[in-house]
């Protein structure tokens, strides 16, 4: 297990770097602070057609990311649930807070939709996320592996199960347009 302490430092410092890079921050009015997000042009080469909402390349979106500290402190709280059974009520909770915010107006109008990259397909579809499969290649390996590597790194202290890397998971952009977030999450 000592190599998964080295592992942990490694990543929580490269991901610290990262989510400062891109000015990820909390969601506005956030209670758990588990779910961050930035804005930038859309920089895909396709469009992408969510419920009616077609969002094209330069096209303002919301870029959603995990805080992956969070988590990990959340994990080692004494619960009677699984993390993941958890996580997946508070990442409801943040969803019906960035409807707020887009409903406020906490979040500039023209943002169009939210995305972000996720191995946890099942749990994305759950909560009215399109997924769109990531093409072979390059980029498709390194997302996979880092999502892998998140979750060894972050989620795997409790567990030697979760603490091993027998194959990267196969990852997947998940989309939902802001006008599905407002419907599905109440933020109107």
């Amino acid at each position: 297990m000592a190599g998964i302490k080295v592992l942990r430092k490694l990543g929580m410092a490269i991901d610290r770097r990262y989510l400062k890079k891109v000015g990820a921050s909390a969601v506005p009015g956030s209670v758990h602070g588990v779910l961050l997000v930035c804005y930038h042009p859309y920089q895909g080469k396709e469009e992408i057609i969510l419920d009616g909402t077609t969002i094209t390349p330069g096209d303002m979106v919301g870029e959603l990311h995990l805080s992956n500290i969070r988590i990990t402190e959340i994990a080692a709280e004494p619960g009677n649930r699984s993390l993941e059974w958890r996580l997946m009520e508070m990442l409801k909770e943040e969803f019906k807070r960035l409807a707020q915010a887009c409903g406020n107006g906490s979040i500039p109008e023209n943002i169009k939709g939210f995305y972000g990259v996720n191995v946890l397909v099942a749990g994305a579809r759950r909560m009215g996320f399109t997924l769109i499969p990531i093409p072979k290649g390059w980029n498709r390996w390194w997302l996979g592996f880092w999502e892998s590597m998140l979750r060894l790194i972050y989620y795997s202290f409790k567990t030697s199960k979760k603490a091993k890397l027998q194959k990267t998971m196969d990852p997947y952009e998940v989309w939902i347009s802001r006008t599905q977030l407002m419907q599905r999450y109440g933020g109107q």
